[in-house]
């Protein structure tokens, strides 16, 4: 005990320090607070009128620093010395461990809280019959000057506590007279001991226990890291002892880490934009992570969080991961994850895939220099393979098995064809096609993402992109971009240059005899946990005359 009332006295050194520099206006933290109250109750509310049961308008509050949804530090915050008057108050804990078990422990002279300097006192946040001021609450634990004053208490780098890691629990704290003994209580406190007692607390004190610090903090909107609720009730009025300790006398400050300046090359991810994606994450747990712990992983990206239940043997690693629809725009974002004793961060690039339409050649295109390009090998990855931990419980032992799964692409059918416009083009003796020069040609690929048992469509996307390359520049400089025209059939979009509006490509006039024009066409965008799968499919047309040699003058007489 000794030993906190000399942390108390450090950090209320650092705070008088710290809390005198001028105010910032700009908040550092996200607050995730609200509140009502508001009690216009007459005597019996608060204990008006009894010696033995009343409040003198003393608040304060406790702050949780909590790293990665785990507890660090613990502190109450109060603008009096309320440590030498408070004779009971219950073992120093927080909304979350009562809300994960932990049972109340009365203490008697034990008490302690940080005594702030009087410029930089709370502003009030358990009110009477006016209520409080919930914008100056948010605005006093958000400002730059708290957050430090926070940081240099508890010996924690003020860019690390603001680095995205860690979050502030904030619970209100009122100090009051109950049967002639002053208490120290949160709102969870004061309404898991009212549960003990039976309803003596709430007889004398409903006003206070029950309404104002309550209501004093709640969340506006509820943190999946942490699994806390908003509250979705009444502003005012007595509540319940089940609503408190779920839902009420807390409020939350975030930070929103920055992204790290990454370089080209750097990225653990590269995206399309307005795609499907899988992101997986390999977590680790130094314990056993069973699945009667109920435990999960919480995973973020784009401002959107995704829980999934978290299970690990015991110096093991698990394999996690989430569907994501990338963003229609380019950009460079984080993705985090966390669970067991491990978090990941990683690098993502969203870029578009652009189309640049090749120009409609004409009758007078020439290239009488061109030479025939290597075909371009975009490479391949056909196969992904990835796995998780299970455990089945044996004789109160668990067993932990590690099952693999796989996904795979394959391309049922492709082909390069003439366009159906063209009426003189011929299969040789080997099998391939011959078609003269000016004509269009159109294609068809037919790709198709295979899985075993146990995958399910959220663990997998089907292909969502193919691309086009042409010989007669090279493969390079134009492109064209494929799409589905059925369940998975991908041609051409439909031609600019096209009458008809086919799904067409019109070869120059100029194309050598005697050469193959090959296409190969980049089938790509096939996620799942295990990485991308994609491939490269390569069709061909053998090119001999051009098309100014099927003009002809029919005469008659």
């Amino acid at each position: 005990m000794q030993r906190n009332r000399f942390l108390a006295g450090l950090l209320a050194a650092v705070l008088a320090l710290s809390l005198t520099m001028p105010v910032l206006a700009d908040p550092i933290g996200d607050g995730n607070i609200d509140g009502g109250g508001g009690s216009g109750d007459g005597g019996g509310g608060m204990g008006e009128g009894s010696k033995q049961n009343y409040w003198n308008n003393e608040d304060g509050c406790r702050i949780t620093v909590l790293k990665n949804g785990q507890k660090v530090y613990q502190m109450d915050w109060s603008n009096k010395p309320e440590a030498a008057s408070v004779r009971r108050s219950f073992v120093p804990r927080n909304k979350l461990d009562y809300l994960h078990g932990t049972s109340l422990n009365i203490i008697v002279n034990q008490y302690t809280s940080t005594v702030l300097p009087k410029e930089r006192e709370i502003p009030t946040i358990v009110g009477g019959a006016g209520g409080n001021n919930i914008d100056a609450i948010r605005r006093y634990f958000t400002e730059e000057n708290c957050i430090r004053a926070i940081a240099g208490g508890i010996g924690v780098p003020y860019e690390d506590l603001i680095g995205g890691e860690y979050k502030l629990l904030l619970e209100p704290i009122a100090y009051f007279v109950f049967k002639g003994v002053k208490w120290a209580m949160t709102a969870t406190e004061a309404a898991m001991y009212d549960v003990q007692i039976e309803g003596q607390l709430r007889a004398w004190m409903k006003s206070l226990t029950h309404q104002n610090l309550p209501l004093s903090m709640f969340l506006e909107k509820s943190d999946a890291e942490l699994h806390l609720d908003k509250w979705s009730g009444a502003k005012s009025g007595k509540q319940t002892n089940a609503d408190i300790i779920r839902y009420l006398g807390m409020g939350i400050v975030s930070f929103k880490a920055a992204p790290p300046p990454v370089t080209p090359g750097e990225y653990d991810y590269e995206f399309h934009t307005d795609t499907d994606v899988i992101i997986s994450f390999q977590l680790s747990s130094n314990k056993e992570i069973a699945p009667d712990d109920n435990a999960y992983a919480v995973m973020s990206v784009g401002g959107k969080t995704y829980r999934k239940s978290f299970i690990c043997p015991e110096g093991g690693s698990q394999l996690v991961w989430m569907q994501w629809h990338t963003p229609s725009t380019p950009q460079t974002l984080t993705a985090t994850a966390f669970g067991g004793d491990s978090s990941v961060t990683l690098r993502i690039n969203v870029t578009e895939l652009e189309e640049n339409i090749p120009p409609d050649p004409t009758y007078n295109d020439r290239n009488n220099g061109f030479t025939l390009p290597e075909v371009p090998d975009y490479g391949s990855n056909l196969s992904t393979t990835w796995g998780e931990w299970y455990a089945e419980e044996f004789f109160g032992v668990w067993k932990w098995k590690y099952v693999t799964y796989g996904a795979s692409l394959v391309i049922h059918d492709s082909s390069l064809n003439p366009d159906q416009r063209c009426k003189t083009s011929y299969r040789m003796g080997n099998g391939q096609t011959t078609m003269k020069s000016g004509y269009a040609v159109e294609i068809s690929v037919d790709p198709m993402v295979q899985h075993g048992s146990g995958v399910s469509s959220y663990d997998v996307t089907q292909i969502q992109n193919a691309v086009a390359t042409f010989p007669e520049f090279g493969y390079e400089e134009y492109n064209r971009l494929l799409e589905k025209t059925d369940v998975r059939r991908w041609a051409f979009k439909k031609s600019p240059f096209s009458y008809y509006s086919n799904r067409i490509h019109y070869t120059p006039i100029w194309y050598p005899d005697n050469m193959d024009y090959t296409v190969p066409v980049r089938v790509l965008d096939a996620w799942t946990p295990g990485g991308q799968l994609y491939t490269t499919v390569n069709k061909s047309l053998y090119i001999f005359d051009d098309v100014i040699n099927d003009r002809y003058i029919h005469v008659t007489n």
